[in-house]
């Protein structure tokens, strides 16, 4: 398996055994940084589908807990031992994390889930929380994923994918962010949507100078995307984890905007 390049100065243990209140768990909002919305810290699927239950198995959920309440951001399952996210749903001060892979409706408790806490997880050290630069984190699960029908590993791009821009590939996004942006609630199952890869110049002309080449981004014509809560989600093209969803432009996340995700072969070792 290829490795994540992620020279990191964060090095966290989190203890958390969590019992999950879901009137108080929110999407993760971020937007762009110049006023518009990183993923919110939490973004959800605009425009999209509900997913087959656990027809999408390398869906991760994250839950931080804070004292007040607890957030949702999205990872993928790259390894038995690894969860790959977004730098932003780990850089503020949690007082626990918890990982549910097998998840469909992430608000029950499914047979199919293996909930794992107790994570170290690791953020990129050149992560601009500003500037949303190198959005992309590790999570380690001290117990190794369970593989199975219900969850399996997302492969990561090949050396030969460094070039590819994917421009016009079409690329599925998913989670259980909001499916609007008035939204107050996150999508109890798990959603997903198709939506072409755009170029990186056309994006920039919505999102500003935010969009660099260790960005992809999507759609931008249609009211189509990630929203609150998606943070931290995998994009995929052709079964390739090519994204992980970083912020959008409107916070109405309905108004055919490109989402931004950081491009997975800007990290390749």
């Amino acid at each position: 398996m290829k490795e994540i390049v992620l020279t990191l100065i964060t090095l966290s243990l989190v203890t958390a055994h969590v019992t999950r209140d879901w009137s108080k768990i929110i999407a993760a909002r971020r937007s762009a940084p110049t006023g518009i919305n990183p993923l919110a810290e939490d973004l959800k699927i605009v425009g999209g589908n509900v997913a087959s239950p656990n027809s999408i198995p390398y869906q991760a959920a994250l839950i931080l807990t804070y004292s007040d309440g607890a957030n949702l951001c999205g990872g993928s399952l790259i390894s038995r031992r690894y969860v790959l996210t977004a730098a932003m749903c780990l850089s503020s001060g949690f007082e626990s994390l918890e990982v549910i892979l097998g998840a469909h409706n992430i608000s029950q408790v499914e047979p199919s889930q293996q909930v794992i806490s107790n994570s170290i997880f690791k953020i990129h050290e050149q992560y601009t929380r500003q500037s949303q630069a190198n959005d992309i984190a590790l999570v380690y699960l001290p117990t190794p994923a369970n593989l199975n029908q219900y969850v399996q590993l997302i492969a990561l791009p090949s050396r030969a994918d460094v070039s590819n821009n994917f421009v016009g590939s079409q690329a599925m996004a998913s989670g259980w962010g909001f499916i609007y942006g008035s939204s107050t609630d996150i999508s109890e199952v798990l959603r997903y949507v198709y939506i072409p890869v755009v170029r990186n110049n056309v994006c920039r002309i919505q999102l500003g100078p935010a969009i660099t080449n260790s960005n992809i981004c999507i759609g931008g014509n249609e009211s189509k995307g990630t929203c609150y809560g998606d943070s931290g989600g995998p994009l995929v093209v052709n079964g390739k984890l090519v994204g992980v969803a970083s912020f959008i432009g409107n916070p109405d996340c309905s108004l055919g905007e490109p989402s931004a995700f950081t491009r997975i072969t800007s990290y390749l070792n």
